[in-house]
């Protein structure tokens, strides 16, 4: 079922603000009035600033702000900031952080497009952000390249989160508790102690199950079950002014069944093919309809998910020299994730089922040198200067186990005898490891003209060095054609490349700031890590990716600070992009040519009065591949037929998860206050996406349907501001919509090709439902 909406612009200000889509996030209430926009404080340069005066596409997302919005973890912030996304697939250690299109799924060893960063620590893995999102005072989401002072993995973009310092002064705190649809049940908290007067320390915990979604008609029972521990211990200590050092170590443990929601859309294929499937699956299919229910028929079995990691980190501060700023960033994390995902293959049928573990520690090092503002020649040019070093050591195995059904349904029937005779338990048996060294030198400095008018020039140079194995053993040589084939390669990787960054801002009145802004970016190439039908053998290598970008946008407070309105137009050229590519047992990743990515970027903040305030955002995105000769052709074409070869030239098409529209809309009403003192604040949430493509042959059979989705908060608040009552929900609607799609796992056995057209029976994984809950808190 399509679901469009239209999005409304007016011709004022005042219009735009009140009709159109989003929700820009800015900060700290503790500095604000109540009749004016809230502001933000951000580090996108590596020292604080108003998040208006840096000229840059982004946008800050604060501790009140994800709390009226119900963000609970990385995945919600999609809600709030437009171009960006976070997708998740069956293993759980797949996110894919996504800005502009761009971005890269992390159960592998490609490089993020978008890094990661948690208190300025680069995060290797995606994926283990989810674990890191605790006690969390700031989010920024820095849109575009930001190769010259994030680094190499900053190819169209960062995700930096900063969590709360310990702080001096009387002891504080907060509990909570909540209780929500599916069985959720939370206990979170935090704790500032200090110890002195020059040392303090902060530990914040969170507990949280769920029992899950998914109703299973195979069984009768529930899945998606998870439950989570995390806890976090920071340490403040100031032995005097010009000196600060704030350590932090923190855990977390996920464990459960580990699945997630995927269905046959019933759009993609035939009645034929519908009935090959029915037939082949004993006329006891997958769940199918239209739209598609949270209801599996899916064999679960054997089921586990553990992702447990930590990590500490030390930042030193030193100031010294009249205002000159050494700051040193030392860390560790040590992530593992083992999941086994049962049958892979989806269907009421006892087939395939894989083991998998992903193993990364990693240590990272940077020095910068800040100048203060105005530092050099007269007070007109300051800088910030770094050296960086980074070493991850990544394991990734992979297992398959034959099921009882196997040999009967996917052999030949001359061979099913033999198939057989050989083992079930780990047929075939991947192992990938990886060691990757970088390091990097970079300066950017700023030099103002005019008191109005500043000029910014960066650059970085970035050395990378990658070796690694992979080795692939079959127990099962009937694999070798359907699964994976034997393989055992040495890998070797290394490159540099230089990034730069010129921008040149302009105030031409109090509030108001235009900018014009050059960059680029690189992301190092690497080493295939995943099995495949076929040896890969010198395809396991694929080169580094590069962008350039131009932005051109102005960021304004105006109406006596009562409307934040910013805008960004841009356009981004990416070379050599790393795509991964499912070829219907495996992802592979290859260099699929060059995209050009143009749009404007739109949000702000309006307060019409004390008691109400509405946040937007929206995001055009007109993205295209200006080379991508030789992409994958649709899943079923065989070669055989001229109109269904085995590659196709998609130059000129529009890449995968580049909607053309994205936006959010949030507005919210505070009560005046009544029984002495007591207000509630009425918040409504909406976020809207385009259609997009989400399969990288761009077959129509892998389109993604427009969605609207809806949330809502409403908050009782104590006259002492002490105590926090809130009934919340999203997805109010309880939209049922896929979030991306792949070919079904064997389809030729299903019987649902067709070599003539190339099309196949297609599955999704799906969004959540619809959810609810109450929260209470209380602060001291």
């Amino acid at each position: 079922m399509k679901h469009r909406t239209i999005l409304c612009w007016g011709a004022s200000w005042i219009a735009l603000a009140a009709c159109a889509a989003p929700a820009a996030a800015l900060a700290d209430d503790q500095t604000q009035n109540a009749g004016t926009v809230e502001e933000v404080v951000v580090t996108a340069q590596k020292r604080a600033e108003n998040i208006q005066d840096v000229p840059l596409s982004i946008m800050a997302v604060s501790a009140k702000a994800m709390e009226a919005k119900g963000v609970e973890d990385a995945t919600d912030l999609e809600r709030t900031v437009p171009n960006l996304r976070l997708d998740a697939i069956a293993q759980a250690s797949g996110i894919a952080i996504r800005i502009r299109g761009f971005g890269a799924q992390s159960n592998a060893a490609i490089d993020p497009s978008v890094a990661p960063y948690v208190d300025g620590v680069f995060i290797p893995r995606p994926g283990a952000v989810l674990s890191t999102f605790l006690d969390v005072e700031t989010v920024e989401v820095l849109r575009g390249p930001q190769g010259t002072l994030f680094g190499r993995n900053a190819t169209v973009g960062a995700l930096s989160v900063k969590t709360y310092a310990p702080q001096f002064g009387g002891m504080s705190g907060r509990i909570g508790a909540q209780i929500g649809s599916y069985g959720e049940h939370q206990v979170d908290g935090m704790i500032n102690v200090p110890a002195g007067e020059n040392f303090a320390l902060r530990f914040a915990g969170l507990a949280n199950e769920t029992d899950g979604f998914v109703k299973n008609k195979l069984d009768g029972k529930t899945y998606g079950a998870k439950d989570t521990v995390e806890g976090r211990l920071s340490a403040k200590w100031q032995p005097t002014d010009a000196f600060t050092w704030i350590g932090r170590a923190d855990y977390a443990h996920t464990s459960g069944d580990g699945v997630a929601i995927n269905q046959v859309d019933i759009s993609t294929a035939t009645p034929a093919q519908l009935a090959a499937y029915t037939a082949r699956t004993n006329g006891n299919p997958t769940t199918l309809s239209d739209p598609p229910s949270f209801t599996a028929n899916q064999l679960y079995k054997n089921l586990n998910l553990a992702d447990i990691q930590w990590g500490a980190s030390s930042d030193i501060t030193w100031e010294f020299a009249g205002g000159y700023t050494l700051r040193l960033i030392d860390a560790y994390r040590d992530w593992q994730n083992q999941q086994s995902d049962g049958d892979v293959v989806f269907t009421t049928l006892d087939l395939l089922s894989r083991d998998a573990r992903f193993d990364s520690k990693s240590q990272s090092h940077e020095l910068q040198l800040i100048s203060p503002k105005g530092a050099l020649m007269d007070g007109r040019l300051d800088f910030v200067a770094g050296l960086y070093y980074f070493d991850e050591d990544y394991k990734i195995d992979e297992v398959f186990h034959v099921g009882r059904q196997f040999c009967t349904f996917a052999a030949p029937v001359a061979l099913r005898a033999l198939c057989e005779t050989f083992p079930k338990t780990a047929a075939t048996v991947g192992a990938f490891t990886q060691d990757a060294k970088s390091t990097a030198a970079y300066a950017q400095a700023t030099f103002a003209f005019t008191d109005t008018l500043d000029l910014i020039l960066g650059g970085r140079e970035t050395w990378d060095k990658k070796s690694g194995t992979f080795v692939q053993t079959i127990k099962n040589p009937l694999l070798a054609s359907t699964l994976r084939a034997p393989e055992s390669a040495a890998l070797t990787f290394d490159d540099s490349q230089p990034n730069w960054r010129a921008s040149l801002s302009w105030r031409p009145m109090p509030d108001v700031t235009a900018f014009i802004t050059y960059a680029t970016g690189y992301k190092s190439g690497g080493l295939n890590s995943a099995g495949g039908t076929v040896a890969l053998g010198a395809r396991r290598l694929f080169d580094s990716e590069t962008s350039t970008d131009w932005e051109v946008g102005a960021k304004s407070v105006l109406l006596d600070r009562r409307l934040l309105l910013n805008v960004t137009a841009y356009r981004t050229d990416l070379d050599d992009f790393q795509e991964r590519s499912f070829d219907g047992t495996s992802f592979i990743v290859r260099n699929a040519g060059s995209i050009r990515a143009q749009g404007v970027e739109l949000e702000g903040q309006a307060k019409p009065t004390a008691n109400f305030s509405v946040d937007f955002g929206m995001a055009y995105l007109d993205s295209k591949f200006t080379a991508n000769h030789f992409a994958p052709g649709l899943p079923a074409c065989t070669g055989a037929a001229t109109s269904c070869p085995l590659t196709q030239d998609l130059t000129g098409k529009r890449p995968t998860y580049s909607p053309e529209w994205t936006g959010n809309l949030g507005a919210e009403y505070v009560t005046p206050q009544f029984a002495d003192g007591f207000t509630v604040a009425i918040r409504g949430d909406a976020s809207y996406s385009s259609s997009y493509a989400s399969t990288n042959d761009l077959s129509p059979q892998g389109m993604i349907d427009a969605v609207t989705l809806y949330g809502g908060r409403v908050t009782l608040t104590s006259p002492d501001r002490s105590w926090q009552v809130a009934l919340y929900g999203e997805n109010l609607t309880n939209e049922k919509v896929f979030r991306t799609k792949f070919p079904q796992v064997l389809d030729a056995a299903f019987g649902t090709r067709d070599p003539a057209t190339g099309h196949t029976l297609y599955r999704g994984f799906m969004g959540t439902p619809r959810t609810y809950g109450v929260r209470i808190s209380k602060t001291f």
